[in-house]
């Protein structure tokens, strides 16, 4: 499995770069197992959390009112934005290793050459 860059395309945000994922056919199931597993603790772990963001005035000052302002203001979309680009980005590779996979088993069934690998080294 490797990672090559891609470059960001017109649909990204331009803060946030695309990477290309080039996958071997017999390593499809491991890859896609790895993203699920991120993908479930991502939404274990971040989607209760996000439920804070923004942030509230914590003093009930005026003080502590424009510092949670400014934070909002500066970081809390963007941070927003990251994480649900990051989680989409996931469920994406998700959906095309798993269409990816469907395609070769269409074609190579389950051909030992291609798939007996993996199933060997899953034992």
């Amino acid at each position: 499995m490797q990672l090559a860059d891609g470059g960001g395309g017109p649909s990204l945000p331009p803060e946030f770069g695309q990477r290309k994922l080039k996958v071997e056919p017999q390593a499809i199931p491991q890859a896609r197992a790895a993203f699920q597993r991120a993908l479930d603790e991502f939404d274990a772990k971040i989607k209760p959390a996000v439920h804070d963001l923004p942030t509230k005035p914590w003093a009930n000052d005026p003080i502590s009112s424009e510092t949670s302002k400014a934070f909002n203001e500066q970081t809390s979309e963007k941070a927003l934005a990251a994480l649900k680009f990051y989680r989409a980005q996931l469920v994406g590779v998700i959906d095309q290793l798993t269409m990816i996979e469907e395609q070769y088993r269409q074609v190579e069934g389950d051909n030992t050459a291609m798939w007996g690998k993996h199933l060997r080294d899953r034992d």
